[in-house]
């Protein structure tokens, strides 16, 4: 009976080690490396028209309105975004707020008020209304105003990064990781140009968002704490009369740290198509925007709208990663030898969440480093609960070794 209460004792202990090994949630490392280089991918599709390199390390053009990539260099590749982290942060703060409600500064937001960072050099107590805050967060890029809405509106600013990277999940973004409101550095801040490309598609749907963003120049009234400030939209694109004016732009967002370098996020709508560009670890604002204009020219001048999707200038039909003649397309389309017909497939173009084995296929080999990582910690858990099993199985042996043995000893005696 002691040796049948040992063993169920060890076997009850062995299997919660293996439950709680199990069952603990491995952490996601930031696999950022900003010495990573990539080719433009999209170069390689059969019959797409070829793109310009970028200086930028990582870049993406998606057409806004169906989701097609038409151009991709390391897009799904982990990096810092810096301050184009507050699109996301503005979206949130328009969904879960009303435009007269009150952000009072407090020590959370009075924290991000330091010297050599964007800010607004806010008093503690002072108050603005949400509407004037999403100014200063969009056209000054203020540090300080946005921590204070995250905190204003979910109560703390950890609780509102949840609400971010919730979103960012929901919109289909696979290689995010926020940590902040504001983009301030940090290791587990990350982002991948098609993921802010996501983030850019769903802000610029909101009206809201799209006013404040095109808005060049935007005046706070007085408080009962400072006088009046004035503010220009940083993104030069957007503005009449700079070195990079450009026809079409609707505005986005710039952004700087050390260790993101220039980012730069964009929307333009020309031709009746609308283009989505991002661009990450630029060598300063000269190469973002040099980028960024190369892009949207790119694109407007190689696509254009048709049936609700895209075809190429010369008419080209895009299916899946490829842009086919119409004598292609008809013979990949043409019944299969068995009788059976492949699928309708959406002339327009794949969007970036196609499920076709190509698309699979690519989507497998763009996976972030961090997935080697979890597996690598699933199969160290495998081999623990191996050791566990085998330990268990040993203690059976040398019990059951030892009832033998004095079983022989009373007998002897």
């Amino acid at each position: 009976m002691r040796l049948r209460a040992k063993i169920k004792k060890a076997a009850v202990c062995a299997a919660a080690i293996l439950t709680i090994s199990t069952t603990m949630t491995v952490p996601s490392v930031a696999a950022v490396n900003n010495a990573n280089q990539f080719s433009v991918d999209t170069n390689s599709w059969t019959g797409w028209p070829q793109a310009p390199d970028i200086l930028c390390s990582t870049g993406i053009l998606m057409d806004a309105d169906t989701g097609q990539i038409l151009f991709n260099k390391g897009m799904d590749d982990q990096r810092f975004p810096a301050s184009i982290t507050k699109i996301m942060t503005a979206l949130l703060a328009i969904e879960d707020s009303t435009p007269d409600q009150q952000v009072t500064f407090t020590a959370t937001g009075m924290a991000d008020a330091y010297s050599g960072v964007s800010n607004i050099n806010p008093q503690l107590g002072e108050s603005f209304t949400m509407e004037q805050c999403l100014y200063m967060m969009m056209l000054k890029s203020a540090n300080d105003v946005a921590t204070q809405v995250a905190e204003t509106i979910a109560g703390s600013v950890p609780a509102f990064v949840d609400k971010m990277n919730q979103k960012a999940q929901q919109l289909g973004c696979t290689n995010t990781h926020f940590n902040n409101a504001n983009g301030l550095p940090d290791d587990n801040h990350y982002t991948s140009a098609r993921d802010m490309a996501l983030i850019t598609r769903e802000a610029f749907k909101n009206e809201t968002f799209r006013k404040i963003v095109s808005t060049q120049r935007y005046e706070v009234p007085a408080t009962a704490m400072s006088g009046p400030r004035v503010y220009d939209n940083h993104h030069q694109m957007l503005l009449s009369g700079t070195r990079w004016t450009y026809e079409g732009c609707l505005g986005g967002k710039t952004g700087y740290t050390d260790s993101a370098q220039s980012t730069l996020a964009t929307y333009s709508e020309k031709n009746g198509m609308n283009l989505i560009a991002v661009v990450l670890h630029g060598p300063g604002d000269d190469a973002v925007y040099m980028d960024t204009i190369s892009l949207m020219d790119y694109g407007f001048e190689n696509f254009k709208p048709k049936d609700s999707g895209l075809v190429t200038a010369d008419g080209k039909i895009i299916f899946e990663d490829q842009a086919l003649t119409q004598q292609e397309y008809d013979k990949k389309m043409a019944p299969e030898p068995t009788g059976k017909e492949k699928e309708p497939q959406n002339f327009g173009g794949n969007s970036s969440t196609s499920t076709s084995k190509a698309a699979l296929s690519k989507k497998k080999k763009q996976q972030p480093a961090r997935g080697k990582a979890d597996m690598g910690a699933y199969i160290a858990i495998a081999v623990l609960g191996v050791l566990i099993l085998t330990g268990i199985i040993l203690i059976i042996g040398i019990l059951h070794k030892r009832k033998k043995e004095r079983k022989d000893e009373y007998e002897e005696s």
